[in-house]
């Protein structure tokens, strides 16, 4: 083979180039191919795994999902169950408080009752006062008002005529009547002032009026 290619001279030399080029070439588009290959298998697994992904349907998804569910639930039924115990308890505590606060009230009224009831005992029937009743006596006159005039003790008042108005412990004195009120009477006494007395006044008796015929 040397002999052939030092006989052939430069010719055979630039022959065993192209050959041996062609030769590259040929195992450099062959891996080129296989790489293409590769990368184009490589990708329709990855568009199917994130096909799976988005469906909800990889394991790779669906076992981390489920955990995370499970522990959820374990959580929420842990927190439940926390909340009502802690409700009932909370229940429990404002019942025995109540229970507590009726059962005070309830001794403190048996003792005060035995208290004195031991007290009455001892002083005896006969050292125990007895206070009389106190008798009210209230006698209401009959006093009103209706349209603009005064009924009371059974005579009519109205406006422009003379009364005499008495007042315990004070000298009578006469006014001519102003303005009868639903609540109150105005009047002027002789020297020009003016004054006002209620009817409940005259239904107290605090006062009394009669017609003066002077």
């Amino acid at each position: 083979m040397i002999c052939w290619i030092m006989a052939s001279g430069e010719e055979g030399l630039k022959n065993v180039n192209i050959h041996c080029s062609l030769r590259v070439f040929n195992i450099m588009h062959s891996i080129f191919i296989f790489i293409i290959r590769l990368y184009k298998e490589r990708l329709s697994q990855v568009d199917a795994k994130l096909q799976e992904v988005i469906a909800g349907k990889a394991p790779e998804y669906l076992e981390p999902l489920a955990a995370l569910q499970e522990n959820m639930q374990i959580r929420t039924k842990v927190a439940g169950k926390c909340m009502k115990w802690l409700l009932l308890t909370q229940l429990g505590i404002y019942r025995e408080l109540c229970l507590e606060s009726v059962k005070n009230k309830y001794e403190c009224e048996i003792q005060a009752s035995r208290q004195h009831c031991e007290a009455m005992a001892t002083l005896g029937p006969h050292r125990v006062k007895t206070e009389p009743p106190v008798k009210l006596e209230k006698h209401l006159h009959n006093a009103r008002s209706e349209e603009g005039r005064l009924y009371y003790n059974g005579e009519w008042y109205g406006r422009g005529q003379t009364i005499c108005i008495d007042r315990k412990d004070e000298c009578p004195t006469s006014a001519i009547i102003t303005t009868i009120n639903h609540d109150e009477v105005w009047f002027k006494r002789p020297d020009g002032s003016k004054s006002k007395l209620y009817i409940s006044q005259l239904q107290k008796g605090k006062y009394s009026i009669k017609h003066n015929h002077n």
